[in-house]
């Protein structure tokens, strides 16, 4: 069983060479390729990955930033298209593997042959950051819990990431471009309405260390963004089966209402400010 990681990056070789990449060397297991798809395409990111000697199987892609939709999604595509592993899982540039990361995700499906895709835990924080320097950094926190399951995730009541996310390549779904806060959650629905929500279980392991920062997609949106994402997998709620098992009238539509209230309140998303 062979895992292919997909890395979509965007005029960041800094974040990915210093950041993702060790992470990625640093693998107990060498039974992965690893797709980077160079978003741009940037000559830096070129040119780094040119000169990487390591023994790391790398497919590179190149391909021309996209300016309709959310341009990471049609990245993550294009490494889908490419990917030749049994696996496939997910890292962005600016977040990194534990060394067991793939050992142990090859392991964990071995063990539970029933299931189809699988999330790891995290450790999570989140920065304030200004001209890429650091202003504040959180506090670590592990996340989610051990409890969190299909049904926590899909409801909101933990928080789905896409770091560290697997899942079997045959019959996967497609990154939907027309989302971006919520793009995660967005292809998570989309697995879970084609695979049924027993495909899913938590792999219980700390694997990725996840930092979130001010000048990051999260970090930069507002709630405005985070209601009109929502409204847009509330409008196409008949896409996903899986919602049909939840009630989705009785709850989506309220957690809309309190982002855009929240906007109008003028909150900002918690977590990055600079006090």
């Amino acid at each position: 069983m062979r895992l292919s990681l997909i890395t979509a990056t965007h005029n960041r070789v800094e974040k990915l060479a210093n950041i993702a990449y060790p992470s990625v060397l640093g693998q107990t297991s060498r039974n992965f390729e690893w797709v980077i798809i160079n978003d741009g395409p940037d000559l830096a990111t070129r040119n780094f990955v040119a000169q990487i000697k390591a023994d790391l199987a790398i497919a590179y892609l190149e391909m021309e930033h996209r300016s309709e939709g959310f341009s990471l999604c049609h990245a993550r595509n294009l490494g889908l298209d490419r990917a030749k592993g049994f696996l496939v899982a997910y890292l962005d540039d600016d977040n990194a593997l534990l060394p067991q990361f793939v050992e142990s995700t090859i392991r964990f499906f071995q063990v539970n042959p029933q299931i189809i895709c699988s999330m790891v835990r995290q450790h999570r924080r989140r920065d304030v950051v200004r001209n890429s320097q650091i202003v504040r950094q959180g506090k670590v926190f592990i996340a989610p819990p051990p409890s969190a399951n299909s049904e926590s995730l899909l409801v909101q009541k933990h928080i789905f990431d896409s770091n560290g996310f697997s899942h079997h390549l045959d019959n996967a779904p497609r990154w939907n471009p027309n989302t971006r806060v919520f793009a995660d959650y967005e292809y998570f629905l989309q697995c879970l309405s084609r695979w049924g929500q027993e495909s899913f279980l938590l792999n219980p392991l700390v694997l990725v260390n996840y930092v979130q920062t001010s000048e990051g997609t999260i970090g930069k949106s507002t709630y405005q963004e985070w209601a009109s994402d929502l409204k847009k997998i509330y409008e196409y709620r008949e896409q996903y089966s899986v919602l049909s098992d939840w009630d989705v009238k009785s709850w989506l539509p309220l957690l809309i209402s309190t982002y855009e209230d929240k906007y109008k309140n003028g909150m900002n998303v918690p977590g990055f400010s600079e006090s």
